[in-house]
This record gives C-alpha cells, structure tokens and sequence, in this order.
C-alpha cells in the first residue's frame, strides 16, 4: 500500500512541478489544437489562446467578439488523471493496462475540447453559459469517476480486509 501511495504521490507532485514550470502553456496549446480541429467546420469562429498574468486564457473568436475562460482549474484536472494512470500502468506492467489508460486519456481530452468549444454556444443564451459553467467546473468530478471505476475495476486500492468475505 506505501509503494502505491508513494508512486502516486511522486508522479502528482512531479507533475504538478512541471505544470508550474511550462506544462500549463503546453496543454493549453493542445487543447487549443483539440479545439481548431472541431471549430474548423465554422467559418466564422476562430480559437485564441491569450496569455494574461503567465496563465493561458482559452477564448472562442466569433466575428469580432469572443469569450474566454482560464484554463487554470480546468486544466489541472489532467494531472489528477495522468498521476493516476502512471500508477496504473507502473503496477499493471502489460499492454491492456497501456491500452485503458490512452484510452481514457484520449476519452477525458475529448470531452474537454468539447467543452471549451461550447463557448461559441454563449450567445444563444443563459442555458448555454450556465451548461459551460457547470461542465468546466466538474472535470475534478470527472476524473474522480475514472479513478472510483478503474479502482474498482483494478482493485488497485483495497479498504476491506482479505481475510473476511463481503456478507
């Protein structure tokens, strides 16, 4: 149980220091990428990444105006994930667990590309806003339902004893 604690322990704080140190900026860029691609279809809507205060604000061009959101929180959310399935795949050494974890990376990616382009929605109204509100701000809930599923599946965390059977 140490080794595991430590594993995900060294590879969030790890993270987390290299976030600190340019890996923000980084991730910004691919989500931006992520984003262009599913934009590219409307003419009219460009993505944009602006760099206020060092912390990349994404934010949809339409015509001549735009909206933003920071990436800051959002972002974050990717390394709860990525600590996760370094530990997975570091404790499970085989193709399948390489193959989950890409999978399920790929999954969460998509899923925030997908939100950040729901900013070109804002103009349509609250209900749109209210939606991209509720969305960004739940990815840590997000990658906790990957964690409490892959833990269950995995059983990489245990909290009952071995010796007595579930009633």
């Amino acid at each position: 149980m140490i080794k595991k604690v430590s594993i995900l322990a060294v590879s969030s704080i790890s993270l987390f220091a290299l976030w600190l140190l340019g890996l923000e900026k980084v991730y910004a860029h691919i989500l931006k990428f992520g984003a262009s691609i599913i934009l590219s279809p409307f003419s009219n809507l460009t993505p944009v990444l602006n760099m206020k205060n060092g912390h990349p604000d994404f934010c949809v061009a339409i015509g001549k105006e735009g909206y933003c959101m920071q990436l800051e929180l959002f972002g974050l959310s990717i390394i709860v994930i990525l600590s996760w399935y370094i530990l997975l795949v570091f404790l499970h050494q085989n193709k399948k667990m390489l193959l989950t974890a890409v999978k399920h990376i790929a999954a969460f990616y998509l899923l925030q590309i997908l939100t950040m382009s729901t900013l070109a929605l804002y103009d349509f109204g609250s209900f749109f806003q209210q939606a991209n509100d509720a969305l960004r701000q739940s990815f840590i809930i997000i990658a906790l339902v990957f964690i409490i599923r892959d833990n269950y599946i995995y059983d990489i965390f245990s909290f009952r004893s071995k010796d007595k059977p579930l009633k």
